[in-house]
């Protein structure tokens, strides 16, 4: 009679991608496991939350009863779980009514989301925390036939005698060929031959030199040297990754570029497209020094076609927030030319900012937006969420940190932090209402070109203006048909999509609204509005709309393509005083149908047909 092991994991929203991890850590276990032909492992992978419930009933129905005769014969079956901030909660909740059903059944946990292992041992339904890797650890765990034993494996912590017992750390795997391929246990088609997945989350290097006290990468579970697999192996995965016809390959790695051989890693990515077509996207976790060979890959990467997006993780650009964070960025002066010299090649180069960071404040946050603004095309705002295992997570009592739960999950799922030392409670809460503005009206496409004019002439501040805009539209009786708390910030940003699409059902009082606090603001400082206004026009007219595809005539009275076209370069436009001119634009629809998110506007904005012209070569520069 084998020994029943479920290993569980779940994908994050929106990605659906075969269980890497967890078949990491049965391929190494079925290479080297003394006892893995009388263990019967499986991988549970979850898509999403909602397949727990179904697959919970099954088992009940068909496992459980086997589960039990494996228990009454002396054998303890075993459910293992790979935490993850986006599972969390309903992995806690799964193993507790697991726990319930067979209480015998012995619930061992890992992951970065498990670290702080005091958090979870004697509180939640978990026996056992694997501590950093868990590919030899699980295989000595499952070979070990006797719980006195377990005080000889390495990277374990568990309950003994009511308290905490914590192995020795392992050290961590230097030679990382000798783990296993997970492809080697892996289904990537069905029996047609086509592909189950269109993603894959593929690591190639681990480890990350830096010691963010926000982020578990370097201070977590993964540690700080970086260690990486030979071209060869990467090469082999990677050619039966394309074969399955797997689309997208998303690096796990924590700092892609920084080691010499991830060139070598880009230019095989370019090679099998070139013969295979795939993959089609590329996308990674970039290094945190853009050094010439990291804007190299980008380059080569963006030229065919393989580059979403390019990310610089600055996260914030206050001294203090840098400070704390363990964190050294790059100064203004050397990000400021590679993000011009990237957009105007095209590349879709993007900031990274973190709002909530002990050590900023309001005031400097906005000011580093209203700057970023003006040099970058794209930026991504993050709220902070205070993750377990952090630096700033063990330090919360110090920073008088104040945290409210992610969606009502609590620490399962993170916290918000919402004030701390260096901001009250209200301030935090209003930086909320920032990142809520900037997703809706930037990344919902709704006056992207409007916000980057304002950030190129540096005169209305941005980030008070959004916020302004943000508190009128909440006003306007489209927004208030969204069942939120409108006097909750949170709840608002929570709801954010629900507003988006709200406010964008009524177009006339959405722009009434903006032109309006456009007006007052430009008022404030004694400046003209109308060049403002004329380029909300040029929003509102590609803002993304419902239904299906369609074309429009659209009559402006300035140079609308060439405005266009400037700000799209990161550009100040040269607009006409008198200027009659029409666009045919297009526009894909969807907003609402297959589009449910302000994050994803800028897919189903409207595009200008183009004019007839000439193309000409483009020269990739990478700036030294």
């Amino acid at each position: 009679m084998q020994r029943p092991v479920w290993l569980f994991s779940m994908d994050s929203e929106a990605f659906l991608a075969p269980p890497t991890t967890t078949a990491t850590l049965l391929a190494y276990f079925n290479r080297y496991g003394a006892s893995a032909a009388r263990t019967d492992v499986e991988l549970v992978h979850f898509q999403q939350d909602e397949n727990i419930a179904a697959w919970l009933d099954e088992w009940r129905d068909t496992q459980l009863p086997l589960a039990r005769a494996v228990l009454d014969a002396g054998q303890q079956p075993i459910a293992g779980f790979s935490f993850y901030t986006w599972n969390a909660a309903q992995f806690l909740q799964l193993a507790t009514q697991l726990k319930s059903e067979l209480p015998g059944l012995l619930i061992i946990a890992g992951g970065p989301h498990v670290q702080q292992a005091e958090d979870y041992l004697g509180v939640e339904a978990i026996d056992v925390v694997f501590l950093g890797e868990a590919e030899a650890t699980l295989q000595e765990f499952l070979d070990c036939t006797d719980r006195d034993a377990w005080a000889s494996i390495r990277g374990l912590a568990y309950l003994a005698k009511n308290a905490i017992h914590t192995t020795p750390p392992r050290p961590r795997c230097a030679d990382l060929d000798t783990l296993p391929s997970p492809l080697d246990v892996l289904q990537l088609t069905d029996a047609d031959g086509a592909p189950l997945y269109e993603s894959i989350a593929y690591e190639t290097s681990r480890g990350c030199p830096f010691k963010c006290a926000f982020c578990e990468w370097g201070t977590g579970a993964i540690g700080s040297r970086m260690y990486q697999w030979s071209l060869d192996r990467v090469r082999s995965d990677w050619e039966r990754i394309t074969a399955a016809g797997i689309k997208d390959i998303w690096l796990a790695d924590s700092n892609f570029g920084a080691l010499k051989q991830d060139l070598a890693k880009a230019r095989i990515l370019v090679e099998l497209k070139e013969r295979t077509g795939l993959p089609v996207s590329f996308a990674t976790s970039w290094s945190k020094k853009h050094s010439r060979q990291v804007q190299e890959i980008a380059l080569l990467l963006h030229k065919h076609q393989l580059l979403p997006h390019y990310q610089l993780a600055l996260q914030t650009l206050t001294p203090e927030a840098l400070r704390l964070s363990n964190r050294q960025n790059m100064s203004s002066n050397e990000y400021k030319p590679i993000a011009k010299s990237m957009s105007e090649q095209g590349v879709p180069i993007a900031a990274e900012l973190i709002w909530g960071l002990p050590g900023d404040t309001l005031a400097e946050f906005e000011s580093n937006l209203d700057e970023l603004l003006g040099d970058f095309p794209n930026i991504n705002i993050f709220g902070y969420t205070l993750l377990p295992g952090t630096e700033f997570y063990r330090r919360r009592e110090e920073y008088r940190i104040e945290a409210v739960p992610v969606a009502g999950y609590g620490k399962a799922k993170g916290e918000y932090v919402v004030g701390c030392h260096s901001f009250s409670r209200d301030e935090g809460e209003e930086g909320y209402s920032l990142i809520t503005a900037h997703i809706l009206l930037v990344h919902g496409h709704i006056m992207p070109l409007t916000t980057r004019l304002l950030a190129l002439h540096g005169k209305v501040p941005v980030s008070r203006l959004f916020r302004d805009i943000l508190r009128n539209l909440l006003a306007l009786p489209s927004a208030r048909a969204v069942q939120c708390n409108f006097d909750d910030r949170m709840s608002v940003y929570e709801a954010r999509d629900a507003i988006y699409l709200a406010v964008l059902s009524d177009r006339e009082s959405l722009y009434q609204c903006i032109a309006s606090t456009l007006e007052q603001h430009h008022e404030t400082h004694n400046i003209d509005p109308a060049e403002a206004l004329q380029v909300l026009q040029l929003d509102r007219a590609l803002a993304p709309r419902s239904g299906g595809e369609s074309r429009q005539l659209i009559p402006f009275d300035f140079n609308a393509r060439e405005t266009h076209s400037a700000l799209s370069a990161m550009e100040l436009p040269c607009i006409a005083a008198r200027y009659d001119e029409t666009l045919e634009i297009t526009h894909p629809g969807g907003l609402g149908d297959f589009m449910q998110v302000a994050d994803g506007g800028s897919w189903v904005q409207g595009v200008i047909t183009p004019e007839e012209a000439a193309t000409s070569a483009i020269e990739y520069v990478a700036i030294a």
